[in-house]
């Protein structure tokens, strides 16, 4: 019985390799093995997850600001993610979950979660600037102010886990450079922070600011609330020429630099 003619190329292919291969070990070279790439299997790995997560993420703040949160669905959402409705589910429970991941998500890109914060309070302070009055943020903000009567939780979600958060991230920042006493001054400075720029920016007036635009605005507003970087003292010659030695040394030095005053003597002729 004859055997296939592609039975006899392969038979014919894999000889041919065996043979190389029988080769390169008689000339002394070491034979080399196929890289073989590893398939994945099973569940992922965390930092896979923390991948795939941030791109849901991202991808349904798209959905929510064009379609808006009560008329969005879970459906435009999975395929907007490129993910299927269950996994939704899975990682975040419901809608108002997948909502609450995404602002907690866009709060970290404003202040840094506090183990990795190595920030100084101006690039904070600018940071909060530049992204709170940026599109996506400002889209957000405008999403919650008009559905927040229908939907509450929103208004909640966006303030504990945005606006509280920044607040918190300031004041850390004040206590550690300007001292305890000027804690209290970081929700001020976080309102001064957004001010009327900020609402011209929700009313549409004004465009995004560019980064020199943020980082002026956060130092103007360091500096109204006496928080900006202190100007270098500067000695004062007196100063230090006063200040040596002991107090007794001291009034001894300037006693002796006065010139003594000269007293004109009386005319005792004439004051007779």
């Amino acid at each position: 019985m004859l055997a296939p003619q592609g039975g006899r190329r392969q038979n014919s292919l894999k000889a041919q390799d065996s043979a190389a291969r029988e080769g390169r070990v008689m000339d002394g070279q070491p034979e080399i093995e196929p890289e073989v790439q590893p398939r994945k299997r099973g569940r992922p790995t965390a930092e896979e997850r923390r991948a795939r997560e941030a791109e849901i993420l991202s991808n349904v703040l798209c959905v929510f600001l064009l379609s808006g949160y009560g008329a969005s669905t879970v459906d435009e959402l999975a395929a907007a993610a490129q993910v299927t409705k269950r996994t939704l589910y899975t990682y975040y429970g419901d809608k108002a979950g997948l909502f609450a991941a995404m602002v907690t998500q866009l709060a970290a890109t404003v202040s840094q979660d506090a183990t990795s914060d190595d920030d100084t309070l101006e690039v904070l302070a600018a940071r909060i600037v530049s992204r709170v009055h940026s599109d996506e943020l400002v889209g957000l903000h405008r999403l919650v102010i008009a559905e927040s009567a229908r939907f509450p939780e929103l208004a909640l979600i966006l303030h504990s886990s945005g606006d509280a958060r920044h607040i918190a991230r300031l004041a850390e920042h004040i206590r550690a450079e300007r001292g305890p006493a000027s804690e209290p001054l970081a929700e001020p400075l976080f309102s001064l922070l957004l001010g009327e720029k900020h609402r011209r920016r929700l009313l549409g007036i004004d465009p995004a600011p560019t980064s020199a635009e943020a980082a002026r605005h956060a130092r103007a507003a360091l500096a109204q609330l006496g928080l900006g970087l202190a100007p270098p003292e500067v000695p004062d010659p007196r100063r230090e020429r006063l200040t040596p030695g002991p107090p007794c040394s001291l009034v001894r030095s300037r006693t002796a630099t006065v010139p003594a005053r000269t007293v004109p003597a009386r005319d005792t002729a004439s004051a007779g």
